[in-house]
């Protein structure tokens, strides 16, 4: 079970490296063909004082500074991806997308793709007013947010994973979505908190889980814990220290009668301490 498409996307910023980095580690390892994206700002109206250009020399003079603005980021953007696939046997492609047209032209290229790379938190990548959460209800891929400035000690991808697992529809889609990188894994941990709150549970279902997950040729182990008083994400990044655990796998759920929050407090949580690459399906 491979991934062959992949898209990231990259800014200028000095995180943006690792993230780029990152993605073409996995495409490698997957031989997959990788996608790199650069939203251009619209900068239009980025500072008060341009409103109140009068004039067709000054109105002239301000256009083209945003246009030789975005030309010059959306160049150093090119030069910084080109660098990053450079000796790398991989198949890839670079598009600049205006964050004007990020509705229209996005969607064909992230609804055929296995894999969509960003950052968290902050500078991300993604067009303004976009969000993991907006993308995952839209599209449904897989996405993988990597912590602004990530450097992986091991140089490994995932080689120690954590899948969230609460007998859930959502957690069960984490099992299939995450499958390319768990049978790669050196060691996969399945962390269930208060086990049996939220699910039926019982030792022939934890059985039956660890089954099933083996006969893919994955390593892996599978841990109740009790939150005594702590939330579920504490005991979840508890726990991910202790275990040297450097790939986090969670089910995002949706609110029936909302398609806008998709995010539970759990995985909310964990965006804002996360400190590996937190995988995301839904």
């Amino acid at each position: 079970m491979r991934l062959k498409t992949i898209v990231v996307f990259i800014d200028i910023s000095p995180n943006s490296q690792a993230r780029i980095d990152y993605a073409v580690k996995i495409a490698h390892r997957h031989d997959a063909h990788l996608t790199g994206i650069y939203i251009a700002p619209t900068h239009w109206g980025a500072s008060p004082s341009e409103s109140f250009a009068i004039g067709s020399e000054a109105i002239t003079a301000v256009t083209k500074f945003h246009r030789d603005q975005e030309h010059e980021t959306s160049k150093k953007a090119m030069e910084i991806f080109n660098t990053a696939i450079d000796n790398e046997k991989i198949s890839a492609k670079f598009h600049i997308i205006k964050d004007s047209d990020a509705d229209q032209r996005l969607r064909p290229i992230l609804l055929y793709a296995d894999l969509i790379i960003a950052g968290n938190p902050g500078t991300n990548g993604l067009p303004k007013n976009w969000s993991a959460e907006t993308i995952l209800l839209a599209i449904g891929v897989p996405f993988l947010l990597v912590p602004n400035g990530w450097q992986c000690q091991s140089g490994e991808i995932g080689a120690r994973i954590l899948l969230g697992w609460n007998g859930s529809r959502e957690s069960r889609r984490a099992i299939t979505d995450s499958m390319p990188f768990m049978i790669e894994a050196q060691a996969v941990s399945v962390v269930e908190v208060d086990p049996g709150k939220s699910a039926p549970h019982g030792d022939s279902l934890d059985t039956d889980l660890l089954l099933y997950i083996s006969r893919h040729g994955v390593k892996v182990t599978l841990d109740s814990l009790l939150s005594q008083g702590r939330s579920i994400a504490t005991v979840i990044m508890e726990y991910a220290e202790e275990h040297n655990i450097d790939f986090i796998v969670l089910g995002a759920y949706s609110h029936s009668r909302s398609s806008e929050i998709i995010f539970g407090g759990v995985t909310r949580s964990i965006l804002k301490s996360m400190s590996v690459p937190l995988l995301i399906v839904h």
